[in-house]
């Protein structure tokens, strides 16, 4: 027979159930009619350089005197505000409250116009001169933290000057392309040529990336959506999952030039395995590179393999150069829980290490006990206060 405490324990049970079963409802009917999107992209920032599309956002916060700046440089392909996802969810956010000045290059989106940029106008050109504003700004020369493609254009970069960074991060950069997966595989064997792929502007559309990406891992939206479904109960948790998969399906073309010499020295050569890459006339080798060296991969990544970042560790010069294999995901490393939990922590604490004691401790450089200003409150209809821009100025 039930008794009351067993009744009242299923009425409390079903009501429980009623109630997220309801707030699933309401935040889907939000989310469909555009109510309730989550703000991305949302720390305060200014513009400080351009050049063509590209441009370089340096974040308004309150820095610890001594330590460098960090620039920040995204893959061709993406949109760069995956560094600023949204409040709470952010790497950018993390590196200040660490004490960091922190900029971010965004590469904009290209057109026409860049169809032929070649890898040298990349590395050299907006790479060189963005590093040389960074450096204006913030009186010395920046740490750079690079993601996939962006991490091999600051290898890349790293490898060509003299002027080495202060330390030098790369995250998920492919480096040995036989490793990397069904695009390389049918690229490398000539069953597509790169040309092939390029529109009629000259470059490689988005649709096209996206396709490729879709050919690694088949079922990743159906998963993705599944995923939403069951999580429409939580509202944070829905946010983050929709501005994910608005940052993921945003691709931006990937200039037609730079792609073709990518697929041919990076993929059929694998050029990057033998420690040098031959590209506007030069020859740039990675023994070059002085600067301490931390390889960070993620042991689910599907985009840029394990095996296919770990050998930079060992092509590069320096004499501190370390690999950090951390369970992630090509994407999880900059935004999530995995982030928030082991590659910020990582790059902090490796950072803390290989600073010298002069830079971060010298009495000019004590860390100040004053308060740090608060960073302006972005909402999420993107309004911005007054002096600060949300989005790179007009190209």
């Amino acid at each position: 027979m039930t008794g009351p405490t067993s009744t009242t324990g299923l009425a409390d049970h079903a009501t429980a159930i009623a109630g997220r079963e309801i707030r699933r409802v309401v935040n889907g009917l939000r989310l469909a009619a555009g109510l309730d999107r989550p703000g991305v992209g949302c720390t305060p920032r200014t513009v400080i350089w351009s050049m063509g599309r590209a441009s370089l956002m340096h974040y308004t916060a309150g820095a610890d005197a001594g330590r460098p700046a960090i620039l920040l440089v995204p893959s061709l392909i993406n949109r760069s505000y995956i560094w600023d996802l949204r409040h709470g969810d952010s790497f950018v956010e993390h590196l200040l409250d660490a004490g960091y000045d922190v900029m971010c290059l965004d590469w904009g989106e290209p057109d026409a116009r860049d169809a032929h940029n070649t890898m040298s106008t990349y590395v050299d050109d907006y790479m060189t001169a963005a590093v040389a504003a960074a450096t204006r700004r913030c009186a010395s020369v920046p740490i750079v933290i690079g993601h996939c493609f962006g991490g091999l254009i600051a290898v890349l970069w790293a490898a060509s000057t003299d002027q080495q960074p202060p330390a030098l991060i790369t995250l998920a950069a492919p480096t040995n392309w036989d490793e990397v997966g069904p695009l390389s595989w049918l690229t490398r064997q000539g069953r597509i040529e790169p040309e092939d792929v390029l529109d009629e502007t000259g470059n490689v559309p988005p649709a096209a990336m996206l396709a490729a990406f879709q050919m690694i891992r088949p079922l990743g939206d159906l998963v993705t959506y599944a995923t939403l479904f069951d999580r429409l109960h939580d509202r944070e948790a829905t946010q983050a999952i929709w501005a994910l998969m608005a940052w993921a399906r945003g691709h931006i073309p990937f200039p037609g030039t730079t792609f073709v010499e990518m697929i041919r020295k990076l993929s059929r050569e694998n050029s990057l395995t033998t420690g040098k890459v031959a590209f506007g006339g030069r020859i740039r080798e990675l023994s070059s590179i002085t600067a301490p060296f931390l390889n960070i991969y993620g042991s689910k990544d599907h985009v840029a393999p394990p095996d296919s970042v770990k050998p930079l560790t060992g092509l590069v010069g320096s004499q501190k150069a370390e690999q950090r294999e951390l369970n992630a995901g090509h994407i999880g490393l900059l935004v999530g829980k995995t982030m928030r939990g082991k590659t910020m922590p990582t790059v902090v604490g490796w950072l803390d290490e290989v600073l010298t004691w002069h830079q971060i401790t010298r009495p000019s450089a004590q860390r100040s006990n004053r308060p740090k200003p608060k960073r302006p409150r972005v909402e999420a209809n993107g309004v911005h206060p007054k002096g600060v821009t949300g989005e790179p100025k007009a190209r």
